[in-house]
């Protein structure tokens, strides 16, 4: 089975995993590079699937900022959220308004 690295459901659960691997070990830098690499494939995703990106960006930017003020509980909470989008959109092909 080929994997193809440019498809958005295999970004979907890079960033997915990444972050849940992050919460496991408690690395709370894979938090805003997960937020850097689907800021970077933005504008390379369909117009349908954007909504969807940038929910997980929001969330995963809120949560860099409730890191670096102190509120590590909250800001995992966020980047959960982000994760479970994510990980909806790359397993069920589920995404926030896709008709557009």
């Amino acid at each position: 089975m080929e994997v193809d690295l440019r498809s958005p459901r295999t970004l979907q659960s890079a960033a997915a995993g990444l972050i849940l691997l992050g919460f496991v070990g408690d690395f709370r830098a894979v938090v805003p590079i997960a937020a850097l690499g689907l800021l970077a494939t933005f504008a390379l995703v369909e117009r349908a699937r954007r909504v969807t990106w940038a929910a997980e960006i929001v969330l995963l930017v809120v949560s860099t900022v409730l890191f670096a003020v102190g509120r590590a509980g909250w800001a995992w909470v966020l980047a959960m959220l982000g994760a479970g989008i994510a990980a909806l959109a790359a397993a069920a092909d589920v995404w926030i308004k896709p008709d557009l």
